[in-house]
């Protein structure tokens, strides 16, 4: 029975780790599954990490990559729409580099843009 149970369990194992999405998505791989919020988890984050930054280079450097308001909350549908909106302006870059894992580049992007300091 041991035996049994062993084997079952290492193959759902398997069959689980076929399943599973565990890899950094391309860009290609956020528009073609953009609509169902799969990568939720994963541009908040992105914003985490950039917000970090942030806060690492204005303390050590005192310098403003942008300009966000400490008080603003954004939600991943808002998030999202940064992101589409800075790879909808730089469509050709974004093409071109399909392929990457540059989410985190055109969040980055779309925070020097949207929360600019001038």
């Amino acid at each position: 029975w041991f035996q049994k149970m062993k084997k079952l369990v290492f193959l759902l194992s398997l069959f689980l780790v076929g399943i599973v999405h565990s890899g950094v998505p391309s860009i290609q791989d956020y528009k073609n599954k953009k609509s169902n919020n799969i990568y939720d988890s994963y541009i908040y984050g992105l914003e985490s990490g950039i917000e970090w930054a942030y806060e690492h280079t204005y303390s050590k450097h005192a310098i403003e990559i942008y300009c966000k308001p400490r008080d603003l909350v954004l939600s991943a549908k808002q998030l999202r729409a940064m992101i589409d909106a800075e790879i909808d302006d730089n469509i050709s870059f974004y093409t071109k580099y399909s392929d990457a894992p540059l989410l985190g580049l055109a969040l980055r992007n779309a925070y020097v843009s949207s929360f600019s300091c001038n």
